[in-house]
């Protein structure tokens, strides 16, 4: 060995144990930048088109900046692939799919659905109440669950709970009086309503949500969502950096102090419904059944305590946020739209004028309904459906694999605002749901409640307890605009669930 080439191993040698924390940083640099890009081709190897992603964040700098409400957000993503079937994105490292073509919606959504039975779910260690949701089980224990709640909604049932819904829509009325020839927030004040519907039709719970503003009930209800700045950034850091770990930390994505003491009130309703012998039509009263059905049968792995317990608590949230959403919407566009309020209080009080309210009578409302139904087109709750897939799928027509564990995603606000689905989107427009011109559109594009055997299973009890209440809100109220009144709507840049930033106000008249 000559005695350069000794000097020259000896030099690196020396450089080495002089500067090896500026190589094992460069090393784990080099090691996080292949690891956080590895993904990137993704959509490339397979041909797809897709948003060019940067590290760390992927194509997530609009929200991540507070820039763009996540609706805003989705109706970006649409527009830039306008035309296209398909198109990718990286939340992240992780790629997510979406499909745009009506016909690859219903392949994946109903015809296929086989291949795509699971919603896409982070895996979180929470307390058993919660991992057995009915949104969060998987496969065949979902399917279990679901076809044992699914009688809870047929139209027997919704009969015999509207009273209920009838009496808490004349609760708000009374309770709205005293803000006659004031501006009030609308959001927040449906909130009281859907409590007191849900309470009452589903676990027979007195909420007390339309007697007492500042009612325990509503207050503890209130928060089930609510985060600090600092626990959303730790969210987004394990989202973005290491997803995996979430089953390690003991991180909720709803405010656990909240859902503990709901859960403690749902558990007491229970127990005395239990201990009482007391049946009622309520939803509550079916799980119960359906309980001591598999105990007897000895079959206690589909619908335990546990299971029970997180469907209360699912349908009392889901159903509290999403209702309120769709009824302070439906009012702030009353409100902007005085004809359409005219013309919808004139054709209500012809239909119902000298009739109890009924059933099939909120089912002959097809200007109510079309109100409605066109409200949460341009309002839909949730901006973007996620399917997992669960075994591996090629997209009809195409040469795209689509392989176990991948996302599709079907941007629900983009086919919402197509003018090749729904022309002059940007307009409020009911007759777009009301007689044959709804009957010609296919039901899969139209998706505030999901669709396919996974869509909403308490989409008609929302429907019946929102025309009950507007029945007789519109027929007791007029509504304006106010100072307060924003026209365009901004939305809330944080969350997922559509919300305006700064609240629904309008001017409340008694009639």
């Amino acid at each position: 060995m000559s005695y350069e080439h000794f000097g020259g191993t000896k030099k690196i040698l020396s450089f080495v144990a002089e500067d090896w924390k500026l190589l094992l940083f460069l090393t784990i640099l080099f090691a996080l930048y292949f690891y956080y890009t590895s993904t990137f081709d993704f959509f490339e190897k397979k041909g797809v088109p897709y948003l060019k992603p940067t590290i760390f964040l992927g194509t997530l700098w609009p929200r991540l900046t507070g820039k763009k409400s996540f609706h805003d957000f989705q109706l970006d993503i649409y527009k830039h692939f306008q035309g296209q079937p398909y198109g990718g994105t990286f939340e992240g490292r992780r790629p997510s799919l979406y499909v745009f073509n009506p016909d690859l919606i219903k392949a994946v959504t109903i015809r296929d659905f086989d291949h795509f039975v699971d919603r896409n779910s982070l895996n979180l260690k929470e307390p058993r109440y919660l991992r057995r949701s009915l949104l969060v089980l998987k496969g065949t224990e979902w399917k279990a669950v679901r076809s044992t709640l699914t009688p809870t909604f047929n139209s027997l049932r919704l009969k015999k709970m509207l009273p209920l819904m009838e009496h808490s829509a004349q609760k708000m009325v009374e309770f709205l009086k005293q803000y006659d020839k004031k501006d009030v927030e609308m959001k927040d004040t449906m909130g009281h309503l859907t409590l007191e519907v849900i309470g009452a039709c589903a676990f027979g719970i007195k909420c007390d949500a339309l007697d007492d503003e500042n009612a325990h009930f509503v207050k503890v209800a209130e928060k089930f969502n609510y985060m600090t700045k600092s626990k959303k950034f730790l969210i987004f850091f394990v989202l973005i950096f290491m997803p995996k770990m979430f089953q390690y930390l003991n991180i909720s994505l709803i405010h656990r102090e909240t859902c503990e003491e709901l859960m403690g009130m749902l558990k007491a309703a229970k127990a005395e419904r239990r201990q009482s012998g007391v049946r009622r039509n309520d939803f509550l009263q079916l799980l119960l059944d359906a309980y001591e059905e598999d105990k007897k049968s000895g079959n206690m792995k589909c619908l335990d305590d546990d299971t029970i317990d997180a469907q209360a608590l699912l349908f009392l949230l889901a159903g509290y946020e999403t209702s309120a959403t769709l009824l302070s919407f439906a009012i702030y566009t009353l409100a902007t739209h005085p004809e359409l309020q005219d013309n919808l209080r004139a054709n209500i009080q012809e239909e119902t004028e000298g009739k109890e309210l009924s059933y099939d009578l909120l089912m002959q409302l097809p200007m109510l309904e079309g109100f409605l139904l066109e409200t949460l087109r341009i309002y839909p709750p949730l901006g973007r459906l996620d399917r997992l897939c669960v075994k591996e799928y090629t997209l009809p027509g195409t040469n795209v694999m689509v392989d176990v564990g991948d996302v599709v995603c079907i941007n629900v606000i983009g086919i919402h605002m197509d003018p090749n689905y729904y022309p002059e989107p940007e307009k409020f427009k009911p007759e777009r749901f009301m007689y044959d011109e709804k009957k010609n559109r296919p039901s899969h594009l139209f998706l505030p409640f999901g669709v396919g055997p996974r869509n909403c299973i308490g989409l008609r009890f929302a429907m019946l307890s929102a025309k009950t209440a507007m029945v007789a809100l519109v027929k007791n109220f007029k509504f304006s605009t106010c100072e307060k009144t924003e026209k365009p709507v901004k939305f809330c840049t944080s969350g997922m669930l559509l919300k305006a930033e700064n609240g629904l106000w309008v001017r409340v008249e008694a009639l």
